[in-house]
């Protein structure tokens, strides 16, 4: 498997911090596009600014345009590399990515296994460690019991009650899903990298995630684009109640796609 990490030039503390972990030498580097010193009518020429404040409701920042073109740079790497079949899956990770114990041993196991979905999210970004309680109040999955179990993995791949936005810390995409991310940039890109609902309504293609996560945002480090796009704390107690209704979604959601 074909293995890319995303990183600033100037972000080399973090990949150093990135390559103290196991099984991380097979990594190629992809130079993340630097935006930020570009002015607006410079990135209105690679990405579509206009439809981006049309489909979102606000403007772009400068990071969000460099992360989903340095995503999109990616996958042009992927598109041109012969040695990689069409249907064969490459993990991306960004720079602050932390894994959990075993995560190669597992990743391979759960490669083994097949997978059906087009694109695996096996990490989530702005969660306090893997298996935070955070995940299921507000991405509830079905029950453990339900879930379909895999052999020699203590990963499972599941449906969330609905595709959300969990940041592109660490994912596996197929070759001819990259290929159809470039064919809906016929145009211009106008989307945030990690808008896996566009993803999943718009351009069709099967999503599943991981739990426990596989991989997470290093707490050692603040993402680039945190202090940028900011995150928001809803109250909890508004999350509870929210949750047996998405609970309900996520079990009927499962037995749709999954079968379990």
């Amino acid at each position: 498997m074909k293995k890319y990490l995303i990183s600033l030039d100037k972000d080399e503390h973090r990949r150093e911090l990135f390559f103290t972990q196991p099984d991380t030498s097979d990594f190629q580097v992809f130079s993340a596009f630097n935006t930020m010193n570009d002015d607006l009518d410079s990135l209105s020429k690679r990405f579509d600014c206009k439809y981006f404040l049309q489909k979102y409701g606000r403007a772009v920042t400068k990071g969000e345009v460099g992360c989903t073109l340095s995503h999109l740079g990616v996958y042009q790497q992927i598109i041109d590399d012969e040695s990689i079949a069409d249907d064969e899956f490459c993990l991306i990770c960004e720079d602050d990515a932390l894994f959990n114990q075993d995560f190669q041993a597992q990743l391979t196991q759960l490669i083994r296994q097949g997978i059906s979905a087009d694109l695996v999210l096996v990490g989530q970004s702005k969660i306090a460690d893997f298996n935070h309680l955070e995940l299921e109040i507000n991405y509830p999955t079905t029950y453990q019991f339900l879930q379909k179990r895999m052999d020699g993995c203590y990963f499972n791949m599941v449906y969330p009650y609905k595709n959300y936005f969990a940041g592109t810390v660490a994912y596996l995409i197929k070759k001819s899903v990259a290929k159809k991310f470039i064919e809906e940039m016929s145009n211009k890109p106008y989307w945030l990298a990690d808008d896996f609902i566009l993803f999943g309504d718009k351009f069709g293609f099967d999503i599943q995630y991981v739990r426990p996560l596989m991989a997470i945002e290093n707490p050692k480090l603040n993402s680039n684009l945190e202090s940028i796009r900011g995150s928001v704390s809803n109250n909890l107690i508004k999350k509870l109640i929210k949750y047996p209704f998405k609970k309900l979604l996520a079990i009927k959601r499962n037995l749709k796609l999954s079968g379990t």
